[in-house]
């Protein structure tokens, strides 16, 4: 049985999300969603093995509330682990830090998963429409003099602008980033990140539409990769479009964006 629901929260509108109904007496673990631990692969607990009955799945099927699916690879390293699609599913269920994640296990590779914020609630997509509005993309130094950093992956040459500075830039969209579906961020910005001992595993970028889970790459600089052609696709980004980007959250690394769309 399936029903749908819609609610305020906090003067938040939650995302319709259709019910699926789980029995209450199927075998079950839960996790803490942990990026170091939990991510890219997840370790199924040896305890919860005899419930297989001897017959591990080389596929499971993990099925969330709205009814959507997953076939993720089980491997055995040690102990076995949901491995190939995992990372999809984190992704597309924009997990976060200190999530709780119930796996019930309905037979023939089936799980049902629930995932529980840091709340206690059930989870859901919640879209933030009061969000504080973009600083300008300039910042001041210790004299109180305005500043524009140099950007790390672009300069003007005619055909786009970017501006830079520790909390806020924007960014011209290029051919380059829609065919690689990756952005590199500033050198000022991503300095910062480079240079922490403890660097976030996972970034999110959100909007007035919705949010998405990014797996930021640290090299030279920073640069946003997987799941950047879902915010792609999702976006309809074009050549020319501008992003501008504004830090909200300096711990969990979440990127307000603001997209100034080219006309057609």
């Amino acid at each position: 049985m399936r029903f749908r629901q819609r609610k305020k929260v906090n003067n938040k509108m939650v995302t319709p999300v259709e019910h699926v109904s789980i029995p209450h007496d199927l075998p079950e673990f839960f996790k803490i969603f942990h990026p170091e631990i939990c991510y890219p692969q997840l370790r199924i607990p040896p305890a919860f093995i005899k419930f297989f009955n001897g017959d591990i799945p080389s596929i499971c099927v993990l099925e969330d509330l709205a009814a959507r699916t997953w076939k993720v690879v089980v491997e055995k390293n040690g102990d076995f682990f949901f491995m190939e699609s995992w990372p999809d599913f984190v992704l597309d269920n924009n997990l976060e830090y200190g999530d709780f994640l119930t796996f019930s296990y309905a037979g023939n590779s089936k799980f049902y998963v629930k995932i529980y914020g840091k709340n206690g609630c059930l989870k859901q997509d919640v879209t933030a429409l009061e969000e504080p509005e973009l600083l300008p993309l300039v910042e001041e130094n210790a004299w109180g003099k305005s500043i524009v950093a140099e950007p790390a992956d672009q300069t003007d040459n005619g055909s786009g602008y970017m501006a830079a500075s520790v909390t806020s830039f924007e960014i011209v969209i290029k051919a380059s980033h829609l065919n690689r579906a990756r952005l590199n961020l500033p050198a000022p910005f991503g300095n910062c990140y480079l240079r922490r001992k403890h660097r976030p595993r996972l970034a999110t970028l959100r909007t007035d539409s919705g949010s998405w889970t990014i797996v930021p790459q640290y090299y030279d600089r920073l640069e946003l990769r997987e799941g950047m052609q879902k915010f792609i696709d999702d976006n309809a980004l074009r050549v020319n479009d501008v992003c501008r980007f504004k830090l909200i959250d300096d711990e969990k690394l979440i990127l307000k964006v603001r997209i100034n769309r080219q006309p057609k």
